[in-house]
């Protein structure tokens, strides 16, 4: 056989077809595969294509399923927007509350000022000359009309007595003359002497008349200068300072000393314009001295300058105190808390909780499940009112004291201290109140609010009636 006849017999058997190599001769494979593991491999690649056919329809279908559940879900920026804004709106808001109690409510301002004596006059002598006698020492106590301080009189006398003397022979001679008179005008009616002889003694008698009483004037004159020669007491009070000594030549200008009177006292202090209004005549007031810090002395504003002077501003004030036991002197510095106003057994509740304008007030009452919180109060601190160091003029002198309902027992809890606090769900009402006075701290309720409720604190701008809330603070006043 042949080599043509050999490829055509090997063509017929092979199933591939076989290709001549570059050199001419024919590639036949190495191993023949055969037939039925042919088909076992197809059938076998056959079935994982169908698999992977499967498989992939199905992801593709499930992730198309997917995205058409999450497409139809998907919300717009404005409509997320919204439902987050709803959410916030529908959220309870955290606040915190306050416990309305009863006190003895005032305002007062705190100012300083100098006592005064209810009379203070400068002495001195208006006529020039020389000591003789100081009959009373510096601070001891005199009489209205008591003789203080004389002068030498031995020339004021001298004088006195001579005028004296002088004005008793005029007035003699005046009647000598008036006596002539009288009888010249009998003369005349016998006709014995002229009309003019009577004239002129009419004459004469007015002259000597004129006399005397110049005489009498000039006596007038020595007994005021000895009067003068005496400093007298004005009224009943004391000698506050002594400048002269016996002996000692003065003139009208010389201070003598000075006269004080202390029965009742001032308490005098200035008030700055803004504060002018706040003030009025027969307001209250309590004055403080630090040479008795344990006392309290009580008076009244008597007097307030109608002008506002100085370049500070000020106008001045005096509030009267009496002073029978004569503990205050003239010149103490004193500490004046002015009662602005007061009520007893008052509503308060702060200041800040207070919403709305001049027209309308009103306050956010909490409402709790069960009508009542279950939170425990924490104090709020003490409210008195004042001004850095005058806030302290005694130990009692605050704005705000509590009215206790049982006796031997306070009303709560001491400053500062916490418990353990379960914060409670429930809503706001919007109530009207009435304001009778009102406080930089605190501010008294006529009407609208009763003991023991609670109203928010904090958290105004998120509120509106029926608003829900989550109390997780409550505080109450209490001194």
């Amino acid at each position: 056989m042949d080599m043509k006849d050999e490829e055509k017999s090997g063509n017929e058997k092979s199933p591939f077809k076989i290709k001549p190599s570059s050199s001419g001769g024919p590639i036949k494979m190495p191993i023949p595969i055969p037939e039925a593991m042919r088909s076992s491999w197809l059938f076998q690649n056959k079935v994982r294509l169908i698999i992977i056919a499967v498989v992939v329809l199905g992801l593709f279908f499930a992730g198309k399923m997917v995205m058409g559940l999450f497409k139809g879900k998907q919300l717009s920026l404005s409509e997320t927007m919204k439902l987050q804004q709803d959410e916030a709106k529908n959220a309870p808001v955290a606040v915190k509350g306050f416990k309305i109690g009863r006190f003895n409510y005032e305002d007062s301002m705190n100012v300083l000022g100098t006592i005064k004596g209810a009379m203070e006059l400068k002495l001195s002598f208006e006529i020039p000359g020389v000591i003789s006698s100081i009959n009373y020492k510096e601070g001891e106590r005199y009489e209205e009309g008591a003789l203080l301080v004389s002068m030498k009189q031995d020339d004021i006398l001298l004088r006195l007595k001579r005028a004296q003397a002088a004005f008793n022979k005029a007035e003699s001679q005046a009647k000598v003359v008036e006596n002539e008179v009288a009888e010249n005008e009998k003369l005349l009616k016998m006709g014995a002497i002229p009309p003019s002889t009577v004239e002129k003694k009419k004459l004469e008698m007015d002259a000597a008349k004129y006399e005397a009483e110049a005489q009498r004037l000039e006596m007038k004159a020595n007994e005021s200068m000895l009067e003068k020669s005496n400093l007298y007491a004005p009224s009943s009070g004391m000698l506050g300072d002594l400048n002269v000594e016996e002996g000692e030549n003065i003139s009208q200008s010389t201070l003598i000393g000075t006269h004080i009177n202390i029965e009742y006292v001032y308490a005098e202090f200035g008030i700055v314009e803004r504060d002018v209004q706040k003030i009025t005549l027969g307001q209250k007031a309590k004055v403080f001295v630090d040479a008795y810090p344990d006392k309290t002395f009580e008076g009244v504003i008597e007097n307030i300058a109608p002008q506002i002077s100085g370049t500070s501003r000020t106008s001045t004030a005096k509030v009267r105190i009496e002073n029978p036991e004569r503990f205050l002197m003239p010149g103490m510095f004193a500490r004046v808390r002015i009662m602005l106003y007061s009520k007893k057994d008052a509503l308060v509740v702060p200041t800040d909780a207070i919403q709305g304008g001049e027209g309308e007030k009103f306050v956010y009452v909490i409402k709790m499940p069960g009508g009542s919180s279950t939170v425990e109060p924490k104090v709020a601190g003490a409210m008195g009112g004042g001004l850095g160091a005058i806030a302290a003029l005694s130990a009692g002198a605050k704005g705000l004291e509590k009215v206790e309902k049982k006796s031997g027992k306070g009303s709560g809890k001491a400053t500062g201290e916490k418990d353990s606090q379960k914060i409670e769900e429930g809503t706001v009402e919007k109530r009207p109140v009435t304001v009778g006075y009102t406080r930089t701290d605190y501010s008294q309720i006529d009407a609208g609010l009763t003991e023991g409720e609670l109203v928010v604190m904090t958290g105004f701008e998120r509120l509106e009636d029926g608003k829900k809330i989550r109390l997780i603070e409550t505080q109450e006043a209490e001194l």
